[in-house]
């Protein structure tokens, strides 16, 4: 038998994007709110599996990557503060953006436009031949690049469960480690099930706030929302440099990716919080969402999901299918990773990797048109799905869910929710300004 509970609102998904929603919403409203995740802890997921790096938007095309773009811009302020009020890891440690050939230096000189568009200071970047890189970061060859000078490496698991903590200390209840099997809108509400183990629970809400990362788009076809989308997901997977020479580059490399089209990135060198140095990501594609390891084979009917049309467009794509190989390729392979960072950091070896690392999947939502280039927020009747909230999403999280917290007010979805008397909040985190989007 489902045990049932009652809540004025049920945020699913307690990642970063998931906390900072509740963090928002208990600041603003009396009301009870609960956050829900199918791990026992917070930021498990995506949030805990990334890269690590709170990157600038100089790379964000201005005309299709806006809201990401700004989000980032307004987020990084918010970040550092919370780092400096819980001692977390912040490393500033800078992004060079490097051109291996002639037609990558003219994709860095335009990264320099696109960053002041998108609201950086010209000062915060600085372009320079490869002689310049060279004297910097002696181990790297390249023809130039863009160095961003404010791009910092932290570790945003800790940040989510830093958000986390205080959603509790507001009263947001955890509902941990449930799955949701399925919702549906009833009179007045929203009911979800959940499952856990062998038993089952049933959540009513006023309003259901779809914040579930991976699986946010499945949640949102259940409630009728993003029916002609469909979603891919991909292993991102790295290797660790050895000392003496990883520290021997002091800052991230990164490449223009080959085909900007696909969510491909070309693999790159990547200064962690702790100090240590990796090399990647892959990208390969997995059917689920939390498919860390192997083929997913159990996860297999999550690939089959309808709708089939935007993916098998993909796999009809002869080049999208050669990309998928190669990615295949440096997964098993870390001589074919390797040779993939020599084109700019040539001394480096395979002997010198002595370890994988596997982070997150990230998932990718595609349309008969190809990949979606921003996160999308369908909201209807007593829902709101957020889907596609992948990299840079970490960054910008807590001005992104600023955002869709004031869209949904000014939508009317908590009409007849009595304003809170404002609780204690991080330093700097102040609603109205996050929210300016």
């Amino acid at each position: 038998m489902a045990e049932a509970s009652d809540f004025d609102i049920l945020v699913v998904g307690a990642g970063i994007l998931g906390a900072t929603t509740a963090y928002w919403l208990s600041g603003l409203y009396d009301c009870t709110i609960a956050l829900a995740d199918v791990a026992r802890s917070p930021g498990a997921h995506t949030s805990s599996r990334n890269t690590g790096v709170i990157h600038r938007p100089y790379y964000l095309d201005p005309a299709k990557k806006r809201v990401f773009a700004r989000t980032a811009l307004l987020s990084r302020r918010l970040w550092e503060s919370l780092a400096k009020v819980d001692g977390l890891p912040w490393r500033p440690i800078g992004t060079y953006n490097v051109a291996v050939d002639e037609r990558e230096v003219r994709t860095v000189e335009k990264y320099r436009t696109w960053g002041v568009e998108n609201g950086m200071d010209e000062g915060e970047m600085e372009f320079l031949d490869g002689a310049g890189v060279r004297s910097r970061e002696p181990e790297v060859r390249c023809r130039g690049a863009l160095f961003s000078k404010t791009d910092v490496s932290v570790d945003f698991g800790a940040f989510t469960r830093s958000v986390w903590r205080r959603d509790l200390a507001r009263g947001v209840r955890f509902l941990a480690g449930q799955e949701l099997v399925s919702a549906a809108r009833r009179p007045g509400a929203v009911q979800a099930t959940f499952r856990s183990g062998g038993s089952s629970t049933t959540v009513r809400c006023r309003l259901l706030v779809n914040a579930a990362g991976g699986g946010a788009l499945k949640i949102a076809h259940s409630l009728g929302f993003g029916r002609g989308l469909a979603a891919l997901h991909f292993r991102g997977e790295y290797w660790v440099v050895d000392e003496p020479f990883a520290s021997r580059v002091t800052s991230n490399i990164y490449r223009p990716p080959e085909f900007p089209q696909y969510p491909f990135l070309d693999p790159h060198f990547v200064v962690r919080a702790d100090g240590s140095r990796q090399i990647g990501p892959n990208a390969v594609v997995v059917p689920g969402p939390y498919v860390y390891s192997g083929l997913g084979l159990s996860s297999l009917p999550r690939f089959l999901e309808r709708p089939p049309g935007p993916k098998a467009r993909l796999f009809a794509n002869s080049d999208f299918l050669s990309l998928v190989a190669g990615e295949w390729r440096s997964s098993l392979s870390k001589r074919a990773m390797c040779a993939r960072v020599r084109r700019f950091i040539p001394a480096l070896s395979p002997s010198l990797l002595n370890g994988r690392v596997v982070f997150g999947v990230r998932s990718s939502v595609v349309d008969r048109s190809g990949f979606v280039p921003e996160a999308l927020l369908f909201k209807g009747e007593g829902s709101a799905h957020v889907v596609n909230f992948n990299s840079p999403g970490a960054t910008g999280a807590p001005a992104f869910s600023a955002m869709v917290v004031k869209e949904l007010g000014e939508a009317g979805f908590f009409d007849g929710f009595r304003p809170r008397e404002p609780p204690a909040s991080i330093p700097g985190w102040d609603f109205t300004g996050a929210s300016e989007v």
